[in-house]
């Protein structure tokens, strides 16, 4: 009698993939060997996945795909897998060592049956497939709901772009002291919440920076020459919006990393210092506005490339 399959439905997973770098470079040194490796890493790996309140989907080649109603549950699976795995390589001949890259995402699946499908899936697997052997890789959702729950630091991959996914996606390493791929991190820092990355400051150091608060304080009252500050001219209004300008995109590009938000800060200074001279004289200075124009299209331009996610050997 054949078995009616279920009706599918939509529900918020945490969706966990796990994957063995240079598997195939192993089966081709020696398949027995690899393939006992692979049988006994899916044994422990699925317990993991199981104390930790998931399902395992799908164990495909030398792969772990799991499903998790927590992304707390999923988070700290995905650290004692990586953990587990360390363990058991410390006893075995470097040949013998199986490494492990793990994505976790939260997102919207379809569920029927046995199986999971959807966008939440896909992305999961991406990021998999972007971490480095040893680590973990989870997506801005999963950052989002985890941070403040695990006493984990997380270092900030930036906006990427991932195979066949239509939009672009912030990236989280998770830092585990002593793993493979991640720097040994001392314990104080572990408490730490995330790990910026050594281009980008905080908004108030990017603020109080000196490149940043000089021209914008100057740029500030030179604007204010409007009202009929100290010195009196024309021509200080316009100054002062693009040194304003010059400001802002320094705090910007200090904060992001990303020269992109400069050069857009300083198209907006130079259009408004057009602006205050067509007020101040009646006659616009177009060389200045359309400047101005194109300096923000090039900006806008550059922001729109989003740095791809490096390739992994499989």
């Amino acid at each position: 009698m054949a078995i009616e399959p279920s009706i599918p439905r939509r529900k918020l997973s945490a969706i966990l993939m796990v994957d063995v770098s240079g598997f195939s470079r192993m089966m081709g040194r020696d398949e027995e060997g690899t393939t006992a490796l692979i049988r006994e890493f899916h044994d422990r790996t699925k317990a993991v996945v199981e104390s930790h309140q998931g399902r395992v989907v799908d164990t495909a080649g030398d792969s772990v795909f799991g499903e998790f109603d927590s992304v707390l549950h999923a988070v700290r699976c995905a650290q004692a897998i990586q953990q587990a795995q360390a363990a058991v390589n410390t006893g075995r001949e470097p040949d013998e060592r199986i490494e492990t890259r793990i994505g976790v995402h939260l997102g919207d699946v379809i569920v029927q049956d046995y199986h999971v499908y959807g966008d939440g899936v896909n992305i999961a697997a991406r990021l998999q497939s972007v971490a480095e052997p040893g680590t973990i890789c989870v997506s801005e959702a999963v950052y989002q709901q985890v941070h403040k729950q695990l006493d984990l630091a997380f270092e900030d991959l930036g906006m990427q772009e991932l195979k066949n996914i239509e939009h672009p996606i912030r990236l989280y390493r998770v830092m585990l002291a002593g793993a493979a791929g991640s720097p040994r991190i001392p314990d104080e820092r572990l408490r730490t919440k995330a790990v910026p990355s050594p281009d980008k400051l905080a908004w108030k150091d990017a603020l109080l920076h000196p490149s940043s608060l000089f021209p914008l304080v100057v740029g500030a009252y030179f604007m204010a020459t409007v009202f009929g500050l100290p010195p009196s001219g024309r021509f200080f209004p316009s100054i002062g919006a693009v040194l304003a300008g010059v400001g802002l995109g320094r705090v910007l590009r200090l904060r992001t990393g990303r020269r992109a938000f400069f050069l857009i800060a300083l198209g907006v200074g130079l259009v408004l210092a057009a602006l205050f001279i067509a007020w101040r004289s009646e006659s616009p200075s177009w060389w200045l506005l359309v400047g101005g124009i194109v300096v923000v299209a090039v900006g806008l331009t550059r922001l729109r490339t989003i740095p791809r996610a490096p390739s992994v050997e499989r």
